[in-house]
């Protein structure tokens, strides 16, 4: 197993700190344009009947913030 020493071993190895710092980018931009109760239990509906994928749910936040 690989640390990344620069970071005190917080990551596994190059792969997993490129998703980790991705993933924090992501909260970052969301945290900016919180959604709203109605858009939050919209998507948790969508979510549960697995009508939206990972990708479509990122499209449909970023045309919600333009």
């Amino acid at each position: 197993m690989q640390n990344n020493s620069s970071q005190g071993g917080l990551f596994i190895n190059d792969f997993h700190r490129s998703n980790s710092m991705a993933a924090q980018r992501e909260v970052a931009i969301m945290s900016l344009h919180p959604y709203s109760r109605e858009q939050v239990l919209t998507q948790v509906a969508s979510l549960r009947r697995k009508a939206v994928s990972k990708e479509s749910a990122n499209a449909q936040r970023r045309r919600q913030t333009v």
